[in-house]
């Protein structure tokens, strides 16, 4: 987005061949999932996968919306319906364009993931006991 100067028709990324409505609605589907699975086994420990499932959710549902519009209404996805929901001439809108938008998104998904992963690898080793490394504390 930065090198092309927000040129949505030159910048899709180091996956660029990748970068279409049913990849992105099939790969959050599958981070939502994920993150409802591990809320499940580690979600009364762990509040920050809470967070990252929110943030996660948040993210689904955008992508529900635009998938459900780029497959059952064309003509509107073309002429901004694939802004979506919060984007910055979407259904709701915000300040954000769409790509600023979901990459806000992921990273409300990601640094909580990051925090989660953190907070159980430190539950784990103080369950170990005395095997834990100094980098944990006791």
């Amino acid at each position: 987005m930065f090198v092309f100067n927000g040129d949505l028709s030159r910048a899709h990324g180091v996956f660029g061949q990748l970068d279409f409505e049913t990849v992105h609605f099939v790969w959050d589907t599958i981070v939502w999932v994920g993150l409802g699975v591990l809320v499940l086994r580690f979600g009364s420990t762990n509040m920050w996968l809470w967070l990252a499932l929110v943030a996660a959710s948040f993210h689904e549902i955008e992508h529900i919306y635009i998938y459900f519009i780029y497959l059952f209404d064309p003509a509107y996805y073309v002429h901004g319906g694939f802004e979506g929901i919060m984007g910055s001439a979407g259904l709701i809108g915000s300040p954000l364009g769409r790509p600023y938008l979901h990459f806000a998104y992921n990273v409300a998904v990601i640094v909580p993931l990051v925090f989660a992963f953190w907070s159980q690898t430190v539950q784990v080793y103080r369950s170990i006991g005395s095997s834990q490394p100094a980098w944990i504390g006791r």
